[in-house]
């Protein structure tokens, strides 16, 4: 079929009035979607949800947030959420998502208390790398690490002491025998050698590298000494030998 000049412009004004039309209608549902978002109360934030959280309640969680019910969850920006929360020594990580319509759902990775390292003030809480989260004067039930001194310990810091690169030594050592359910009371890295304190008198001496490759050995002369009620003495470890005797070196 044949179309005149005049028929091919009929057709081109009706193309650009169906695109401008087009043109209304998506500038009109942006508007729409725009009131509806920012001048209603269906997307203003009604719950906030926590996940993973392990030191916090959920209610101390969102009250670090610093968020109030009722914002509007498209004026939020997550991002800055997630960061304040970070600034707290135990959130290591912290993931901030909108739930749409009116939610907000926040995911933790947190830092564990594992260590107290002990100084002249107390002692500094820290993590397995070495982050200190806050400090106490009371000794609490968890593997104290003895013989450093620290540089201006302050929460949220990583530990520093002028005793350079003992430190993460120590750390790895008590991570690596509470993970062969083995717990050391304390350890001591003040002197030539270390020295693990299983019971307050009943001493690991030698290299921490030496102790973890002869776990297995160590747990079962300590097994064996137990079951003879001896909680007293020294356990030399050097090498891939055991020594046992009822002497405390000091």
């Amino acid at each position: 079929m044949r179309y005149s000049e005049a028929d091919r412009r009929r057709r081109g004004k009706r193309k650009k009035k169906n695109h401008f039309r087009n043109i209304a209608i998506i500038v009109l549902v942006i508007l729409g979607l725009y009131f509806i978002g920012f001048h209603s109360g269906i997307f203003t934030v009604k719950e906030i949800t926590v996940e993973n959280n392990v030191h916090y309640t959920a209610a101390q969680i969102k009250e670090l947030t610093g968020l109030a019910m009722g914002e509007n969850i498209f004026l939020l920006r997550v991002s800055e959420v997630a960061h304040k929360l970070e600034q707290d020594p135990y959130i290591r990580s912290a993931s901030v998502s909108r739930v749409f319509p009116d939610g907000l759902n926040i995911i933790l990775d947190e830092r564990i208390e594992s260590v107290l390292i002990e100084y002249a003030e107390g002692y500094a809480i820290v993590d397995f790398d070495g982050i200190i989260l806050r400090t106490t004067q009371e000794q609490l039930i968890m593997p104290v690490i003895a013989g450093l001194t620290p540089i201006d310990p302050k929460p949220g810091h990583a530990f520093k002491a002028e005793e350079a690169g003992l430190l993460k030594p120590g750390l790895d050592f008590i991570r690596f025998v509470g993970e062969h359910d083995f717990y050391i009371k304390r350890l001591d890295l003040g002197g030539v050698i270390p020295k693990a304190y299983v019971f307050d008198k009943l001493v690991l001496e030698g290299d921490l590298q030496n102790i973890q490759k002869n776990i297995d050995q160590i747990k079962r002369i300590i097994a064996d000494l137990d079951s003879k009620g001896i909680v007293r003495g020294t356990i030399s470890v050097s090498g891939s030998s055991c020594s046992f005797s009822p002497e405390i070196r000091s």
